[in-house]
């Protein structure tokens, strides 16, 4: 800056050539050029700018452009603020001083809001006459984010309804929130500078040794599930949530701890499996019942193979019930399903492959009961009964605008297969099966083996994960 202020042309500008400059002026520009402090100078009742080395980055893109010039030209933007607290100094003769003062600024091409420490003093002549601003200023900006940013935070993890702590890497507990009081028992007065193991169930007193191995590797934990002691004594289930604290060099100096109370999720989750296994209990009482039915109604050796087509129709059905039960009737794995429903076969001739997908609860049924069709004819007259059958189950999903869900039964290596001469029961089920899915069904009964196809929309319920592993057996 000394360069650029000795090489100036001053004469265009309102202070003059240099060499007809108060002393004042000369003096304070000396002073302004050795110091290490952010200093700008405003001279003249134009407010020209004057300016050093260490003030020069703060102003961005306004440097040099705004050395010898008017205030008002460079400082536009803020100028409706900035005048009245120059023309205070230069008319009044006052010294100017704040805190964390506000700007607004436009310095890199995009408005700022910025803080700094400021200091404006008069500088004045030998008879006593005001005739400059010494402006000397420190920007805050940084440190006033960050501290607004700590305040805000300090506020959420105060009225957070989560019990939020953090701890130092000997498991001291050095903060303690609201929401951690509520969720424990214990206040902060009586909690902080307590080993958080204190919180530890006996049976889980490894765990926060665990935890903290995994924080000092700058690990994070996610959200689990476990249990922690209240003041009271008695255990209450949690997720916990553990993530590093750093210092202000990037050091991990602790950990934070966020725990949710999931008491009641736990408890609804536990009156849930009572009614599921009510409800799984009451349809096998239902499917006994209709058992008992059929035994009475199709009694005698003449009603001997439509007794055992019944029961084995009502095996399957609840194999199926089963597989919704134990996931809540939320629906069930395909592959599972499959699995399961072709369990009394021989595995090694038979091929399941695709990938991941849940079918929902209204087309478990029916599927379970189609497939187990497939598979009995298969064991009569088609390719599992014969030990060189095989059965290839697969299903894809195709397409990226109209995904297409496809499932594929195929024989090979049976007897010669001919078409039937009537429709039979399975055939019906696979074609209620194909209108439920709003889809289409294709049966071939090809002499080499049968193909049975059925494609149909895919729904988005469906949790299919297209991209995901395939399954296969």
């Amino acid at each position: 800056m000394a360069e650029l202020i000795g090489s100036y042309d001053w004469a265009t500008s309102s202070l003059g050539p240099g060499s007809t400059w108060p002393s004042c002026l000369r003096i304070a520009v000396d002073l302004m050029l050795t110091a290490t402090a952010q200093i700008v100078m405003f001279w003249g009742p134009d407010f020209v700018a004057l300016y050093n080395d260490a003030y020069a980055p703060t102003i961005g893109d306004k440097h040099p452009r705004a050395l010898g010039r008017p205030a008002s030209e460079n400082w536009s933007e803020l100028w409706d603020d900035l005048e009245p607290l120059l023309k205070r100094v230069l008319e009044k003769g006052e010294t100017v001083s704040a805190k964390d003062r506000p700007f607004y600024i436009e310095r890199h091409g995009h408005p700022e809001n910025v803080f700094f420490d400021i200091s404006y003093s008069p500088v004045r002549d030998e008879a006593g006459l005001v005739r400059g601003v010494f402006c000397i200023v420190s920007e805050t900006t940084e440190r006033v984010i960050a501290q607004e940013t700590s305040q805000r935070l300090a506020a959420i993890i105060e009225s957070s309804d989560d019990a939020i702590m953090s701890i130092d890497l000997a498991g001291t507990i050095t903060s303690w929130n609201a929401g951690a009081e509520r969720l424990y028992g214990y206040t902060a007065a009586e909690i902080v500078g307590q080993p958080v193991t204190v919180l530890l169930p006996k049976d889980r007193s490894e765990e926060e040794q665990t935890i903290l191995a995994r924080i000092r590797n700058g690990e994070r934990v996610d959200p689990y599930e476990t249990r922690r002691v209240r003041k009271s004594g008695t255990d209450i289930d949690v997720s916990l949530t553990v993530s590093p604290v750093r210092d202000a060099t990037g050091r991990i100096v602790g950990a934070s701890k966020i725990a949710r109370d999931i008491r009641a999720r736990k408890e609804a989750e536990r009156l849930q499996r009572v009614l599921m296994n009510e409800l799984k209990h009451r349809v096998k009482n239902v499917l006994a019942t209709v058992q008992a039915i059929a035994m009475k109604t199709f009694r005698g050796d003449e009603h001997a193979l439509a007794r055992a087509a019944f029961e084995a129709r009502l095996l399957a059905l609840s194999k199926a019930h089963d597989l919704l039960t134990a996931e809540s009737w939320s629906g069930a794995e395909l592959a599972t399903l499959v699995a399961e429903v072709l369990s009394p076969h021989d595995g090694a001739n038979l091929t399941i492959s695709g990938p991941q997908l849940r079918l929902p609860s209204d087309v478990v049924l029916s599927f379970s009961l189609a497939l187990h069709e497939l598979a009995t004819n298969a064991a009569k007259y088609g390719a599992l009964s014969v030990p060189s059958g095989r059965v290839d189950i697969h299903w894809s999903i195709t397409g990226e605008d109209r995904p297409q869900l496809t499932i594929a039964w195929r024989e090979t290596g049976g007897p010669v297969v001919e078409p039937p001469r009537r429709k039979g029961f399975g055939t019906r089920l696979i074609e209620l099966l194909s209108a439920q899915m709003n889809g289409e069904v294709r049966v071939d009964y090809a002499p080499t083996g049968l193909v049975c196809e059925i494609t149909a929309p895919f729904q988005t319920d469906w949790s299919a994960i297209p991209s995901g592993p395939s399954v296969g057996r």
